[in-house]
């Protein structure tokens, strides 16, 4: 397999809080890679420095040319009063493809996010379907690379195992992964190796 992305000595700090340094890893095509630790320790950074919406303070973030990258955040931005269907589809508005091809993505990404009712307002939705909506949309735009950031994060027990079946089904999936969770079931429900930031506080 060809590797993805890398990170090479890459380190970042706010003040003199540093979070990390030093760190190397890569990725391949098709792994999935789950990142544990406490809080402070620059998991959420990381993410974002892979996603190009950080830069490092040092080192060198490579990814393999023509990779699209998705990352998706632990806060979901929806429009409460838009149906599940209506969301997917404005997702896909900016990218170069016909209706016919938008029409393909909206319906395999209800049938893979389990969404019977596509005409539901997200207002509607719990905590754990609105997740698995924000995980379906970032589907619908055909990663190469998912960057999940906390995706059960302030969730209770059901709305966790509601996001749960759909990260299970992501692992089957082509596509490479890093997610970062402190749920560490949910990271092995989808991650083939986890690696622990033991930086921060």
């Amino acid at each position: 397999m060809s590797v993805l992305f890398s990170v090479a000595d890459i380190s970042k700090a706010y003040g003199d809080d540093t979070l990390f340094s030093g760190l190397n890893f890569d990725v391949k095509t098709g792994e999935k890679l789950g990142l544990i630790g406490m809080n402070g320790s620059g998991k959420s950074t990381l993410l974002k420095i892979i996603s190009g919406l950080t830069l490092p303070d040092d080192g060198e973030l490579s990814v393999k040319p023509g990779e699209h990258l998705v990352y998706l955040a632990q806060e979901d931005d929806f429009e409460p009063d838009y149906t599940v269907e209506e969301i997917l589809f404005q997702s896909l508005e900016p990218l170069p493809v016909d209706d016919r091809e938008r029409h393909r993505r909206v319906s395999q990404a209800l049938g893979k996010g389990g969404f019977s009712d596509p005409g539901q307002k997200v207002e509607r939705l719990s905590g754990g379907w609105r997740k698995r909506l924000a995980i379906t949309r970032a589907l619908s735009l055909a990663p190469d690379l998912l960057l999940l950031d906390e995706p059960a994060s302030g969730m209770g027990p059901k709305e966790t195992e509601e996001v749960g079946v759909l990260i299970q089904k992501i692992k089957k999936m082509g596509i490479s992964v890093v997610v970062v969770s402190h749920d560490m079931k949910m990271l092995m429900g989808v991650a083939e190796w986890v690696t622990v930031l033991n930086f921060g506080d």
